[in-house]
């Protein structure tokens, strides 16, 4: 039999998972667990261990308002350093005690009888509590396409979010699948190892230029003033702000489009590659690229990039639809994750006996991206269409007021169970939906922002200003609360 119910249990332990536990702490609410499937904490800085792993959002702003202390090293924080950062916040907070590392959850049942979530582990545990917090994420669970003839490759493969660190590449033919966000940043690291390397590219993507003005050390003697700390976060967080006109203004595309090409023109000598690497899809549409050395790795001679479609995998070799043979020793797919499959790595059971998947139906939507009718109780960190043009970290802290919000009328008796109203719901996600047919998102590309159908639901559709007001109060007459 499991013991006491807990006021709160928390899945994950990336940056939403432990937002939450901190947000919790603050307000006096202790009873509460964090379970995390993986050894250590972090989330996605945990599992994307392969080299160049850094974030594309400036340290300042990818990091917690209330937790501005750490003194970064670079305006873009690589792995390590965030990870030490996650680290520094456990400690500063003291929340290590609610932590349970490498516990992965199977199930979670709704008991409408008793008002609780039933939430089984793989191990068999059994543990109960008024609410459910998922902070899993979006990028946890990798896509890796189902390529004909791949089963007969002899060589070494693996995904970028399970990198091989035995894997020597000194001298290796490497083939990579993808040149998204993740391959632009392991690419420039191992061409400087390999005989040769074929990366293969399905959409040529909108690559800027990343600056490091932290890296001046009379910028970083700035950042020990508090003062200066907060005007910098602001200063990042505005120019983030205003970057998303790119998803509304004709003009601004252009000139960004404008400024990308002039920046691939001068990193690809090579004509055939600049053509291969000029985007035929508006800016803004897919996620762009922020590198200051991916294009400049690409133009180098040992590197091809190659357009053709594969046509399948041999023991030794890619093989494209022209015919040609690219023999390689190793095979890296930097494909991305399944981001539209929220909540993919476990089994959500709700109000009625129906599967948080059954209910989606390949179309994930929650109200405000945090509940959704039919679950009570049950909250998400980083669900859908609340993916920012800014910082996700911005939108967390968003999430998390929210949820301490709803938590406290739980834990204070004055509701046993919370759901929000199906049309309350419905109002909210038709408004979103009809606000992103006019967004860059929509103009004709294929991205992971989109479920099979085409609908958009991992974005959020205005700036994330606007966010913050939506989540600012918790308004009872959006919930049926049962006491």
């Amino acid at each position: 039999m499991p013991a006491k119910a807990l006021d709160v249990l928390i899945i994950g332990a990336g940056f939403g998972g432990v937002a939450m536990a901190i947000r919790l702490k603050k307000a006096g609410v202790t009873n509460f667990t964090v379970l995390e499937r993986a050894p250590d904490l972090g989330g996605v800085w945990w599992s994307n261990s392969y080299p160049g792993a850094a974030c594309d959002v400036e340290s300042r702003l990818y990091s917690f308002s209330f937790a501005q202390d750490f003194e970064w090293t670079k305006s873009h924080g690589d792995r390590d350093e965030i990870r030490a950062y996650f680290q520094h916040c456990v400690g500063k907070f003291g929340i290590g005690p609610y932590l349970r590392l490498g516990v992965q959850v199977a199930e979670a049942r709704w008991d409408a009888g008793r008002a609780l979530w039933v939430v089984e582990t793989e191990a068999g545990e059994v543990l109960e509590a008024r609410a459910l917090v998922s902070a899993c994420g979006l990028f946890n669970a990798p896509a890796i396409p189902d390529l004909p003839g791949v089963a007969d490759f002899a060589g070494v493969s693996f995904h970028s979010s399970n990198w091989n660190h035995a894997f020597d590449f000194n001298g290796k033919r490497v083939a990579v699948i993808g040149t998204g966000c993740s391959a632009a940043q392991f690419v420039p690291v191992i061409a400087r190892q390999v005989k040769s390397l074929a990366v293969f590219q399905r959409t040529a993507a909108w690559v800027s230029p990343k600056h490091e003005p932290m890296d001046q050390p009379f910028h970083r003697f700035l950042m020990r003033s508090a003062l200066m700390r907060r005007l910098d976060r602001w200063r990042v967080y505005i120019q983030y702000e205003r970057g998303y006109v790119v998803q509304t203004d004709p003009a601004i595309r252009a000139a960004r489009e404008k400024g990308a090409l002039a920046f691939l023109a001068a990193q690809v000598k090579d004509p055939v590659k600049r053509a291969k690497l000029t985007p035929t899809i508006a800016i803004g549409c897919k996620r762009n690229i922020r590198s200051s050395d991916f294009l400049s790795t690409l133009d180098q001679p040992h590197v091809d990039v190659v357009t053709d479609p594969i046509a399948r995998i041999e023991a030794d070799a890619i093989v494209t639809k022209d015919g040609h043979r690219h023999e390689i020793d190793a095979l890296i797919y930097g494909t991305g994750f399944t981001t539209t499959k929220f909540l993919s790595t476990l089994k959500v059971v709700g109000a009625e006996g129906k599967t948080l998947d059954a209910v989606w139906g390949g179309a994930p939507e929650a109200y405000l991206g945090v509940t959704v009718a039919g679950f009570p109780n049950f909250f998400m960190i980083y669900g859908p269409n609340t993916n920012a043009p800014s910082s996700i970290i911005f939108m967390i802290e968003c999430q998390t007021r929210y949820i301490l919000q709803a938590v406290r009328k739980l834990v204070r008796g004055r509701a046993r169970s919370l759901d929000v109203r199906l049309e309350t719901q419905k109002l909210f996600n038709d408004e979103v939906q009809d606000e992103l047919r006019g967004r860059a998102w929509t103009t004709g590309c294929r991205s992971y922002f989109m479920n099979a159908a085409g609908r958009i639901v991992t974005q959020w559709h205005k700036p994330s200003r606007h966010y913050w007001w939506r989540t600012l109060f918790f308004r009872d007459r959006d919930y049926r609360l049962e006491g």
